[in-house]
Parts: C-alpha cells; sequence; structure tokens
C-alpha cells in the first residue's frame, strides 16, 4: 500500500475508535511519562496502538512518536513514520473541537535499508543512524485530520497540498496578504516574552488567535483560515510539526524559525525549534517583530576603535584585513581609513557596528547609532568592559557568526529626557523644550560648581514622591545598574527587566534610597534651588539646567541592540568579582 493511503488510514483509524473515548472518564488518566517528556493521558497511547497496528499491517519501518519514542515496525524498511496520535490532547478531552492526528512519512534510502537491517536490534544506534542521515525535509508526505470536524489536510512533495471536507477535495495554498494590520495569525504563547507582550498589546495583526492544535493551526494557514502561525519559542518538538510541515510546504508556505532560518531539523524526538509559518511577505515582517531582522539582510560593518589604545587599533586593522579577505564591506573612522582603506563611516550604510574598546567605546557606538535599529558587536579592550560581550580573542568567530546569520539579539532599553525651561511644570502650558539624546546607561543630574548640594522634587506619573537633597540624582536603566548607579548604592538589576532605577547621589538625608521603577512610569525632577546644575547624558552629552526647570523621564521609543555573548551573570562575576 502507497505511503498517502497507509498514513490516511491511519489518521482515519484513529478518528473511528477514538471518538466513542471522548467524555470517557478513563481517557485522562496519566499512565507514563512519554518518550519526549510529557505526561501521557491513556486517550494518547491508546491513539498511539491504534497507529501501530495500521502501520504493522500494512507496512515497516521506523516509527518516532511522541509517546513511545523510537520503534521498528513490521518486516519490510520501507518509511520513516513521525507520528503525533492526538496534538491537542485538552481540547479531545473537554470536547473542544480542535484536535488531530498528524503523521509524516519519507522513504527509507536504498542504500541505507541494508545498513539498518545489520542492526535491528539496536534501537539506538537506529536512533543515532536516521538523526544523522535524515532530516524533516526528507519527508515527502503529511496527513493532519481534525478528529472533531473529519476535514482531512494531505500534501505530497512535488504535488501540492489538499484539504478534504464535507466530501470535496481543494487543492490549497497560503494567501499573498502583504498587510500584516489586516493579518489574521495564530499563537503558540506558552512562557510569554516581553516582543510577544508587545505584539499583543500594541495590535500589531488584525486578530489573533489561540486554538491548542499545532499542527491545525499550521494547516489553518494554507487553507485561508489564518495567514500566519507563530511560536517563537525554542519548543515547537519534531512530532508536532512533521505533516503539518509537508503540507504547509506543498501549499507554498514560507516556513522558518523566528530568526528567518529556514528549518532543517533531525529526524530526531528531542528536537525543538522556534516556528513562523506565513507568506513570504509576512514572514520577513514577523521575522523583524520576533527574531533576528539583520540575519536576512546584506551584512555591511561599521567599525570604531579606542583611538589611544594601540592594542584596540592593531585589533581593528586585523579585523579590516579579515573582513577584505571575506569580500564583507566596512567602514570606518577617518584615522583608521588613513591606516586601512575602506569606506567612510556612514550609519545609513551599515547593518552592524563593531565596536572595539572599553566601555566608553561602546557608548559612543551606541550614541552613533542612536534611533537606528543597528546591532552593536562589543569587544572588550578596557579595564571593566561591563558592556562588552566578547573578549579580544573571540572576535573573529562572532564575525563569521553574524555573516552566516548564526547569532543572537538581546534588546535593551534606552532612557529618554524632555528639558522643559523656566517654569514649574504645567501641562496646560506651553514652555521651551528642549528633548535630549537617549541614554543606554544613565542620565544624572550634578551640582555645576564642586561641594554644593542641590534639592530636586521628585515625581512619578504626576505623583510627589520625595524630596532630595543630595549632590545629584541618577535615572539609570537597567544596562547602567552596573555602572555609576551602583556606585552610588544603587542595585544590580538584570537588563532584561523592564524598570528604571532613581538613585540619589550623596544624599543628605538617611532615608533617601535608591528607587526601581516600572519603565512605563513618567519620571519628573524638578531642580528647587538657584544653583546651577548639569544633565549628563551616558558621561558626555551635558546640558545646563537651572531652578524650576523640569526634567521629564521616559522610557525611550528606541532601542539599543547588541549581538548576544556572555550570559549577564557570567559578566557580573568577571567585572565585579562576586564569586
Amino acid at each position: 500500500m502507497e505511503g498517502l493511503k497507509i498514513a490516511t488510514k491511519v489518521v482515519n483509524e484513529i478518528d473511528r475508535k477514538i471518538k466513542p473515548l471522548i467524555g470517557w472518564e478513563k481517557a485522562d488518566e496519566i499512565i507514563k511519562i512519554g518518550a519526549d517528556g510529557t505526561p501521557t493521558k491513556r486517550i494518547d497511547l491508546i491513539a498511539e496502538n491504534i497507529a501501530i497496528n495500521i502501520l504493522e499491517k500494512f507496512s515497516g519501518g521506523i516509527l518516532i512518536s511522541e509517546e513511545i519514542g523510537i520503534r521498528t515496525f513490521g518486516r519490510n524498511l520501507d518509511y520513516i513514520v513521525i507520528l503525533d496520535p492526538i496534538d491537542g490532547t485538552y481540547n479531545a478531552l473537554k470536547s473542544i473541537p480542535i484536535y488531530s492526528t498528524s503523521i509524516a512519512l519519507a522513504e527509507i534510502k536504498g542504500k541505507d535499508k541494508k545498513v539498518i537491517r545489520e542492526h535491528l536490534e539496536n534501537i539506538e544506534w537506529i536512533k543515532n543512524f536516521i538523526a544523522s542521515n535524515y532530516t524533516i525535509n526528507d519527508l515527502n508526505i503529511g496527513v493532519v485530520k481534525n478528529l472533531a470536524t473529519g476535514d482531512l489536510y494531505y500534501g505530497v512533495k512535488g504535488e501540492g497540498s489538499f484539504l478534504e471536507k464535507d466530501g470535496e477535495k481543494i487543492k490549497i495554498k497560503v494567501e499573498n496578504k502583504n498587510d500584516l494590520k489586516e493579518a489574521s495569525v495564530g499563537l503558540f504563547v506558552y512562557g510569554l516574552s516581553n516582543d510577544l507582550l508587545e505584539f499583543l498589546k500594541e495590535r500589531k495583526v488584525r486578530r489573533v488567535r489561540l486554538f491548542g492544535s499545532m499542527a491545525l493551526e499550521m494547516c489553518y494557514v494554507v487553507s485561508g483560515s489564518l495567514d500566519a502561525y507563530i511560536n517563537i519559542n525554542e519548543n515547537s518538538r519534531l512530532c508536532d510539526i512533521a505533516g503539518a510541515y509537508v503540507i504547509c510546504k506543498e501549499g507554498n508556505a514560507v516556513i522558518t524559525n523566528k530568526n528567518g532560518k529556514p528549518l532543517n531539523m533531525k529526524l530526531n524526538l528531542m528536537e525543538k525549534t522556534s516556528l513562523i509559518v506565513s507568506n513570504k511577505h509576512l514572514n520577513r515582517k514577523l521575522i523583524a517583530l520576533f527574531g533576528n531582522r539583520w540575519a536576512i539582510k546584506p551584512t555591511k560593518f561599521g567599525i570604531i576603535v579606542r583611538e589611544d589604545k594601540k592594542e584596540a587599533v592593531n585589533l581593528s586593522i586585523e579585523v579590516c584585513k579579515y573582513l577584505d579577505k571575506r569580500g564583507i564591506p566596512y567602514y570606518v573612522e577617518p584615522f583608521l581609513r588613513a591606516k586601512v582603506g575602506g569606506n567612510p563611516l556612514n550609519i545609513s550604510e551599515i547593518s552592524h557596528i563593531i565596536a572595539i574598546g572599553g566601555d566608553g567605546t561602546i557608548l559612543k557606538a551606541s550614541k552613533l547609532v542612536d534611533g537606528e535599529t543597528i546591532p552593536i558587536i562589543a569587544v572588550n579592550m578596557g579595564k571593566v568592559g561591563f558592556l562588552a560581550e566578547f573578549y579580544e580573542d573571540e572576535i573573529f568567530k562572532v564575525i563569521d557568526q553574524v555573516i552566516s546569520g548564526n547569532y543572537e539579539i538581546e534588546k535593551r532599553s534606552k532612557l529618554s529626557c524632555k528639558i522643559i525651561k523656566n517654569s514649574q511644570y504645567n501641562p496646560n502650558k506651553t514652555h521651551e523644550t528642549i528633548k535630549t539624546p537617549s541614554a543606554l546607561n544613565e542620565m544624572v543630574v550634578i551640582t555645576k560648581n564642586p561641594a554644593k548640594i542641590l534639592e530636586f522634587d521628585v515625581y512619578i506619573n504626576d505623583t510627589l514622591v520625595e524630596n532630595v537633597r543630595a549632590d545629584g540624582i541618577i535615572i539609570s536603566t537597567p544596562t547602567g545598574s552596573t555602572a555609576y548607579s551602583l556606585s552610588a548604592g544603587g542595585p544590580i538589576v538584570e537588563p532584561s527587566v523592564d524598570c528604571f532605577i532613581i538613585s540619589p547621589i550623596c544624599p543628605f538625608k538617611l532615608s533617601s534610597r535608591p528607587l526601581v521603577v516600572s519603565a512605563s512610569n513618567k519620571i519628573k525632577l524638578r531642580l528647587k534651588l538657584e544653583k546651577p546644575a548639569l544633565l549628563v547624558i551616558d558621561g558626555s552629552v551635558e546640558y545646563e539646567i537651572g531652578k524650576d526647570d523640569c526634567l521629564i523621564f521616559e522610557k525611550s521609543d528606541d532601542y539599543a541592540y547588541f549581538v548576544k555573548g556572555k550570559s549577564f551573570y557570567d559578566k557580573l562575576d568577571r567585572c565585579l568579582g562576586l564569586k
């Protein structure tokens, strides 16, 4: 019996025999922990056994399934079968009509049959052999059936994808929608990230649906019920997606991980991936929201370096030579261009910027790309280097990773400020307003004259929180919590935490302590004394502040982007010696 008929018979037999079990009290019992590490319900095990009986009767090969793991079946070595007996078990048990059986087949290559046959008693060897020699792209048949409605989706490599519904056979393919704002999107939301919460809050799409059956939701994309399906977590398993993967591929859908890389999962039960399924237009837009949008763009490097440090300059010269060999364009500052050539530094031309030096050089890079979505490759050649993600000996490796697209981006919050001049803050009046550049680390209000104390009123969302008398006050981002704020007694905060830290500098009152506030708040400072003060942004940019000037601090609309290297806690130990 040919593969499509076998796969269809499996899902139809599960459909026929499982329906009477819906509502049976024992169907919900946990029998064991499945091979994939999740609980196996009685109904899952029954469905899997039904599938095995059909497969053994009509064919032979190797089965990979969520509950049993990997095993051989039948006498022949015809197929590798990837099975999810019931996708959406909770829905099935609660009579929510969105649950399915998913199956995919790959033909075992002729040359491999003899080799596998020699090791039939060694299932561990077979598992490793299949994982080493077959990927999800070797699957050529995929079948998914909605067990509640009877809708049958299937795809055959080279022949297209089809939906059998109410006795009618329809060829299906992904729609050509271009506008994300008009799109209907299915989501897997286990483990909500800040990016996903922002996506939901800002209503980036017309509608969002959470159905609870990954295979069906992927099929909905090619049948036109959804325009995209997204799981930005690295937990979409092989068995979850294999059948629908073939259907989506044959239905002209683009299937990538969240960073835009085509899937190439090994046929291994424990393989996992993030997932974006859509047409090619929406795919790029969704990658821009959730993944590494830079990995799908041409790579062009900007390079800045600590000019007064010989070792940093020498390393930058070696980097330029390396990029020349790779044929990768680079853009450099005038003093470096005189040594190596290259193009003059032009922010509008580059995709990434390499900063070689200490934290000051990295802050300089951040200022250069302020307002742009250009990731920083931060290489430490300074004393502390808390902002740096890489050491000198790692630079060529990370350059290769960026060129190949095999890297992650960390997004850091920045701080914005408006200075309202010459008046107590009154939202109903118009005053001269200065908008400053944003800060990656901190903004500091300090006395212009040494040994002079300042006095501030501190407001959070228009509520007076404290009157502070101090040498100054620091408003810090989480990234800056390990800089000046830490020296002033502020807490260490992980960069992913969405907050700001208000830290008085040498306060007059012992009760004036650092304060951590949500980044969604508006922080206002009003200078009360007739003493000149300065607003200093990331240690360099300065603005003069006078009595009754009001400063309003908020989360910037812009972010800083870093190519991710060391973990935050590794850097804590390296830079601060906590262990």
